[in-house]
């Protein structure tokens, strides 16, 4: 487990991947929170925030960033756009995944808060 490094340039074409997950669940929290903590956050759990990871394009683009195998743990630096030049810095960790070992071109592709996961798992 742990942080991943980012594969700019030498990702494989999501096509082309062996073992493709059907699904995997990635959370997102700010990179000033603790991972493991229920932290009050302002944007980084909005729906707001979470709308625009959501969207095709997004989620195609960590199929592209992210081709390859991934495990349970994986943490990766990554940022949204939020419109009128407003990035917002999230990190990504790998939640589940399931039938399959790699990000594909065919993997579904998740996306929920690390908070929402932190209080599913405390239940």
């Amino acid at each position: 487990m742990g942080k991943t490094e980012q594969r700019n340039g030498n990702t494989p074409d999501p096509s082309t991947v062996k073992d493709q997950a059907d699904r995997i669940v990635v959370s997102f929290r700010s990179p000033e929170t603790d991972p493991d903590e229920d932290d009050d956050w302002w944007v980084a759990d909005s729906e707001w925030l979470q709308e625009n990871m959501d969207e095709y394009t997004y989620r195609r683009y960590l199929r592209w960033a992210h081709a390859g195998p991934v495990t349970i743990g994986d943490e990766w630096d990554e940022f949204v756009n939020c419109g009128c030049a407003s990035p917002e810095d999230v990190i990504l960790r790998v939640e589940e995944v399931h039938g399959g070992t790699a990000i594909g071109s065919e993997t579904t592709i998740e996306v929920v808060s690390r908070k929402a996961v932190l209080e599913s798992d405390s239940r």
